[in-house]
């Protein structure tokens, strides 16, 4: 009779304890890549940058906390594959469907070349006679990435190619807008002692979503909110934050 009680007894508790893990709502969480100014840890060691105000305005608006983890690149898409992470915010590419669903795209992203005063860039053909810094594994617009008549230089990263441009090393720079704006304050380079930046396309950044999610029926409340963020012009408060008046290309 005692084994038959006690027997009940853990049965009761296992299920108790599963039905408790079971209704345990799950925080949603974002993995951010480190790659300033989109998300890296300012000098007081907390988490800030472009992808981390937009989560921040999102968990705003659906009035729910969204846990933030600040990994490398490829970490994040490990992280996306394998459902340690709800959703990312990157470029959407055919690599990228790989790894999360493409959930709803938040804005379009700047592509430009920038160079020193002197140095003028009014169509593409004026590229070809540049030596132009481009960082290591850095696709930016399918034409400039697929052609090999372009003097293209490899860098380590956006802070070596800015040196070897001041330095005179390479004639241009190209990358993203706001991460190229980021890195010459960084090392303190006036964008006045640069020639007008020559805008060569646009990349979509996209909200991407797991797979392996367990948190799939919150993905149309996701969307919503994004929708609305867009529409009434909070991510792009946001985002002009991070870029100089005179770069402000619509």
């Amino acid at each position: 009779m005692k084994i038959k009680i006690l027997t009940l007894l853990s049965y009761t508790l296992i299920g108790g304890l599963q039905y408790s893990s079971f209704a345990q709502p799950r925080i949603l969480t974002a993995s951010v890549f480190d790659i300033a100014p989109w998300g890296y840890k300012d000098d007081q060691g907390k988490i800030t940058g472009i992808e981390y105000e937009i989560i921040q305005a999102i968990s705003k608006e659906i009035k729910e906390e969204i846990k933030i983890n600040l990994v490398p690149y490829n970490r994040m898409i490990y992280q996306l594959k394998n459902g340690n992470a709800d959703f990312g915010i990157f470029f959407r590419s055919k690599k990228s469907e790989t790894s999360a669903e493409p959930l709803i795209k938040w804005g379009e992203l700047d592509i430009i070349i920038i160079s020193k005063k002197g140095t003028q860039i009014k169509d593409y053909k004026d590229i070809k006679k540049l030596k132009i810094a481009v960082r290591l594994g850095g696709l930016f617009d399918k034409k400039f990435d697929n052609d090999k008549t372009i003097f293209k230089v490899s860098q380590r990263d956006y802070a070596e190619s800015i040196s070897k441009l001041t330095e005179g090393k390479v004639d241009a720079v190209i990358g993203t807008a706001a991460t190229l704006f980021y890195e010459l304050k960084k090392q303190k380079v006036d964008i006045n002692s640069l020639s007008t930046p020559f805008y060569l396309s646009k990349k979509e950044d996209w909200l991407h979503f797991s797979r392996l999610s367990k948190n799939k029926h919150k993905k149309e409340k996701l969307k919503n909110a994004v929708t609305k963020l867009i529409k009434d012009g909070t991510f792009n408060k946001i985002f002009m934050k991070y870029l100089p008046k005179k770069w402000q290309h619509h």
